[in-house]
């Protein structure tokens, strides 16, 4: 039984873009160096995820997965529960092709989607119970945010449970101090990192992070419609949180 199936959106996705092919190939690299090392968490992550969603549903339910990447931390999670769909979103084709691979033979339906999140987000009429996305939604500004979190909870149902990974400011913080802050804290513990690989890294962060704070996090969700908004993790550095929107 074929269990993935995968639906190509991005525009020009039969011409095969060497460069782009080449840059994602080497973040992805400094990306699992980072997971591999769990200098980001991911493991306690997602042990966090796997008990949430074993805890809420002893029914089959549906999954999806915002910015999915290659779904190994979410594969992870998953196994065990009573999930019957899985459905991963994002814009890599190769990050795609990875879940593909990854999810081959699971136990449950699984859909691909190349596509940028907020574009598949804002025309998704389709349901499901929970939805994960971590390290993804902080490149949005705040009104975006919320937007895309009211579309998440559009989609969740009475039932729904929403569960987020992001950047997060301190108390007090604004982004400059947040930056400053993370600069002296990543040298010393990324140190699986090449000092090239290091700046690369650093340069992403300095010009696409958008982190909100912990009060800010929870009023999105709020705001949103959520009923119930939580902290359910914060990472040793206090760089990342996690939280949990309920229905």
């Amino acid at each position: 039984m074929v269990n993935v199936h995968i639906h190509h959106f991005a525009a020009g996705r039969g011409i095969v873009d060497a460069e782009a092919l080449k840059v994602f190939q080497a973040q992805w690299a400094i990306y699992q160096k980072l997971v591999d090392s769990n200098v980001l968490s991911h493991a306690e992550v997602g042990r966090i995820l796997h008990d949430v969603l074993t805890e809420r549903f002893a029914t089959p339910f549906s999954f999806l997965d915002i910015a999915c990447g290659d779904a190994s931390l979410t594969k992870a999670a998953l196994a065990g529960t009573c999930v019957r769909h899985y459905h991963g979103i994002d814009l890599a084709g190769p990050a795609i092709d990875l879940a593909a691979t990854n999810l081959a033979g699971e136990p449950f339906e699984v859909d691909l989607d190349n596509r940028d999140f907020v574009a598949a987000m804002a025309d998704r009429p389709e349901h499901a119970d929970a939805v994960w996305c971590g390290l993804s939604l902080h490149h949005l500004p705040t009104d975006d945010k919320l937007r895309l979190i009211r579309e998440v909870r559009s989609v969740v149902g009475d039932r729904g449970v929403f569960l987020l990974y992001e950047p997060t400011l301190g108390e007090d913080e604004d982004r400059k101090i947040y930056l400053d802050r993370t600069w002296r804290i990543i040298p010393a513990r990324w140190t699986m990192l090449t000092p090239a690989e290091l700046k690369e890294i650093w340069h992403h962060i300095e010009s696409s992070d958008l982190p909100e704070s912990a009060d800010t996090w929870l009023d999105l969700g709020r705001e949103a419609g959520f009923s119930h908004a939580s902290q359910a993790f914060k990472d040793p550095t206090s760089l990342y949180r996690m939280f949990r929107y309920e229905a």
